[in-house]
C-alpha cells in the first residue's frame, strides 16, 4: 500500500487553512491570541496523529 506524501494530503490542507484562519481571526481582533494558538496547536496535533495512523496502517499491510 502506497502512502501519499504529506504535502499531497487533504489533512495538510485543513491544517494549513486552520492555521491561516485562526491567525486572520486573531489579527482582526475577533479571536483572542490564546484561542488562536490553541486552535492551531490542536489542528497540528490532529494532523500528526492522522499521519501516524496512516503510516502505521500502511506498514502493517505491507508485503513481507
Amino acid at each position: 500500500m502506497l502512502v501519499k506524501p504529506g504535502y499531497k494530503t487533504s489533512e495538510l490542507l485543513v491544517t494549513v487553512l486552520t492555521g491561516v484562519g485562526s491567525w486572520l481571526a486573531e489579527w482582526q481582533g475577533s479571536l483572542a491570541p490564546k484561542w488562536a494558538a490553541l486552535a492551531t496547536t490542536i489542528s497540528a496535533g490532529c494532523y500528526a496523529i492522522s499521519r501516524a495512523i496512516t503510516k502505521h496502517g500502511a506498514a502493517a499491510k505491507a508485503p513481507v
